[in-house]
């Protein structure tokens, strides 16, 4: 297995071993895993990968801890394994990391509006607390999701809780910072997923049944994005959202999206896809023929080349060739990610 990575490095958050952004797929410099790759989620300057054996790795900037290391190494270079215990889900705020089993979730790195979960006022924490009494007892944690300034997850009773910058209603009402886990107690049906945007959070039912919920956006929806929710959407496998739009995978294969679009984030239509990796404000799929396509603002090289004055992908999409089978892909703030067998 190989890992390629491309996109803002400034902090060396894709493990290559300097700090100089890349356009290309490069491959990452990465101790031999202990398992395949269950997921990659990057902050605003770390990166954080799960293994399928619960293991996390880090690299990137960790003058506060982020990466679940000492902070006597202010940033690393190349991903290192953690001492955390065995892990299910990895989520990162732009400045913080959280880990999650089913029965406890810990937290590192800073937030300065209740991004750690961890009590009113507490903005900083060196090395992975656990956030105390959660989940509820009798629950367990089925999914869990962050964007730049909060937290959200989904228990196994259908409640979502949330912490962090609840400012525009993505954290339920009222509307502010929420220092814990607080139940968002305004959907009216069982949830299964969540994904958060920078001001919203769109919550997932039965894919069955097609419920969905926006919430947040309150004090203003620039580009439509509450507006153009639809009612109901069924038959989705995968979800998930950049900062400014949503997007869904159905089993057919085809994407629906809705959102912010100014850096032609929004697919190209007839696409077929088996997987996808939304970024900040970019775009990754493997199509069913086997390539990684990107599109969307590749500020920092992470669309590939070309890109146009602004840093937009010319045309439809860029192509990431690696010249190998690819296994997985991912993306992060201004970083993509793709793995191969």
């Amino acid at each position: 297995m190989s890992i390629y990575a491309l996109g803002s490095n400034g902090s060396r958050q894709l493990g290559v071993g300097h700090d100089e952004d890349l356009s290309a797929p490069s491959l990452v410099g990465v101790d031999k895993l202990d398992a395949s790759i269950e997921s990659i989620k990057a902050g605003g300057n770390h990166t954080l990968i799960l293994t399928k054996s619960g293991t996390v790795y880090a690299t990137g900037e960790n003058t506060d801890g982020r990466c679940a290391h000492p902070t006597e190494v202010a940033s690393i270079s190349s991903f290192i394994p953690s001492s955390l215990p065995r892990m299910e889900f990895i989520a990162a705020t732009w400045e913080a990391s959280i880990f999650a089993s089913a029965q406890s979730i810990y937290v590192c790195g800073s937030g300065a509006k209740g991004e750690l979960g961890l009590g009113q006022s507490v903005v900083k924490t060196d090395f992975p607390q656990q956030i105390a009494y959660f989940p509820p007892k009798g629950t367990q944690i089925i999914d869990m999701a962050a964007c730049m300034g909060y937290v959200v997850v989904v228990l196994s009773n259908g409640q979502v809780y949330g912490w962090g910058n609840g400012l525009h209603g993505e954290l339920g009402n009222p509307l502010g910072i929420v220092w814990q886990p607080r139940r968002l107690d305004d959907i009216p049906f069982s949830v299964t997923r969540a994904v958060c945007g920078k001001d919203f959070t769109c919550v997932f039912g039965d894919p069955a049944d097609g419920q969905l919920q926006l919430l947040g956006l309150a004090k203003r929806d620039r580009f439509n994005i509450k507006t153009n929710t639809p009612q109901t959407l069924r038959n989705w496998v995968d979800v998930q959202a950049t900062w400014g739009g949503v997007y869904a995978l159905l089993s057919n294969n085809m994407l629906v999206a809705w959102g912010r679009n100014d850096h032609g984030q929004l697919p190209p239509a007839d696409l077929l896809v088996t997987a996808m990796a939304a970024g900040s404000e970019h775009m990754l799929v493997l199509t069913t023929s086997g390539k990684v396509l990107a599109w969307g603002w590749g500020e920092h090289g992470n669309c590939g080349l070309p890109t146009d004055e602004q840093r937009d992908v010319k045309g439809r999409w860029n192509e990431l060739d690696v010249g190998k089978n690819v296994q997985r892909i991912g993306a992060g703030c201004a970083t993509s990610w793709i793995i191969t067998i």
